[in-house]
């Protein structure tokens, strides 16, 4: 086993490979940080890009939602214009577009709709319109 000595007592020849040695641990230690350093911005530009792809992506899928702003003609009801706004993919029903039409424009009810008053109905579109 080897015991350390101090400094001070080494001849010139173990001082050098004393100080050989520590820079070689230094140089060890700082290439082992780097690496370290490296591999943690690998990992989190691949979550953040994963992420940032799968929000992306999901967003695309589901289509855009719009508002548009319609006239009501005599003898429509919410139902008839439901039928035409609504699809199966974003509305578990016509009652939850309906309650969600009646939400918008502070409806009482589904029948308290009279002919030439304006409504904002929502629709889903696959194209992206600015």
């Amino acid at each position: 086993m080897r015991t350390q000595r101090n400094q001070y007592e080494m001849n010139e020849r173990e001082a050098k490979r004393y100080a050989r040695m520590l820079r070689l641990q230094r140089e060890r230690r700082r290439k082992c940080l780097s690496a370290f350093i490296a591999l943690l911005a690998a990992v989190g530009m691949i979550l953040i890009c994963s992420v940032s792809y799968g929000s992306i992506n999901s967003s695309a899928n589901d289509g855009f939602k719009y508002y548009t702003s319609v006239t009501v003609e005599a003898g429509e009801s919410l139902w008839v214009l439901a039928e035409e706004y609504v699809d199966g993919v974003h509305y578990d029903s016509r009652e939850s577009y309906i309650a969600e039409v009646c939400s918008i424009n502070h409806l009482a009810d589904e029948n308290a709709i009279t002919a030439g008053q304006m409504l904002i109905l929502p629709y889903y579109s696959q194209e992206y319109v600015r």
